[in-house]
């Protein structure tokens, strides 16, 4: 499908305005995720056969744009050697609302990894508390910014908020708020290019640990001289004394005899399946269902 032809700008009566941009004047700006080149190469070919279903989001800045979401469609246009795209203009928001679209375009994701995911939700927690202080614990009902454009408005609690909109149970939410809340940023930029950043059981325990233990394990992180692909790589578990035997998770599967044949995926599913609690069934009944939600819906050209 060819660059569509440059159009008239159309404006709507609303703050978001609906126009044509010129590749050229959108600036990335500063992104809390990183682009994933296959993505791009993947959303692109989709573009090119389907167009584009979903306009990218920006907001002014002088004479030209700051992309607010659409970091892989911005790039796939140019992939595709587009000189325009479809946008909204979202000029009339504050930095802390673009913010919020951002990440919540982001959560909705079915491929976000669990380290993201945590850095996300403690992101949206942080400027959630600030625009609606009245939901912080001990939080300020009567504070200066709440008074001004809060009043008479009633706002759950962030879990309770997030939950209602994202495929998150109220647990999921909370790990994954230790994982981006406790680990220090500079491990968590280190873990972010290894295997780890999708074992959410290895950074859970990674969020345990002091920042002292933390900073020993990124030293031990920066001076491997081979991939990791799991926390044990750089942090031994305990030795155990003798006599004592290795704890095993409830319902974890039986060793597989030696030449015995692989486990089907669906075998492995089941596995999975039976030694989950209700609610990561629950998570993955309803990551499921995102998942067919956005394949029926072709939303793989909107990503």
């Amino acid at each position: 499908m060819d660059a569509p032809a440059a159009t008239p700008v159309v404006m709507r009566e609303e703050p978001r305005q609906t126009v044509l941009l010129e590749l050229n004047r959108i600036d990335l700006g500063q992104r809390l995720r990183t682009i994933n080149n296959g993505t791009v190469q993947h959303l692109a070919e989709s573009v090119k056969i389907h167009g584009l279903q979903y306009p990218i989001q920006v907001r002014m800045e002088g004479d030209r744009y700051t992309l607010v979401s659409g970091a892989h469609r911005l790039q796939a246009a140019r992939h595709l050697g587009w000189t325009h795209i479809e946008a909204f203009v979202l000029d009339l928001l504050d930095e802390d609302t673009l913010a919020l679209l951002e990440i919540d375009e982001n959560l909705m994701r079915a491929e976000l990894n669990p380290l993201d995911r945590g850095v996300f939700l403690a992101r949206r927690k942080e400027i959630y508390e600030r625009l609606y202080p009245e939901t912080k614990r001990g939080g300020d009902r009567r504070s200066s910014n709440y008074q001004g454009q809060n009043d008479g408005a009633s706002h759950r609690g962030f879990v309770a908020e997030t939950s209602s909109f994202t495929p998150f149970s109220p647990w999921t939410i909370r790990r994954a708020l230790r994982i981006g809340e406790k680990i220090i940023p500079e491990l968590r930029e280190e873990l972010a290019v290894t295997a780890v950043a999708y074992r959410e059981g290895d950074l859970f325990t990674v969020s345990g640990l002091d920042d002292a233990e933390q900073e020993i394990l990124l030293e031990g992180l920066q001076r491997a001289e081979y991939e990791v692909r799991k926390l044990s790589d750089i942090h031994p578990r305990r030795e155990l004394e003798e006599g004592e035997s290795p704890e095993e998770p409830p319902g974890a599967p039986e060793p597989r005899l030696e030449g015995a044949p692989e486990k089907t995926v669906l075998e492995r599913v089941q596995i999975l399946w039976f030694s989950a609690t209700a609610e990561e069934r629950q998570d993955i009944v309803a990551w499921l269902e995102l998942v067919k939600g956005q394949t029926d819906s072709g939303q793989a050209a909107g990503s």
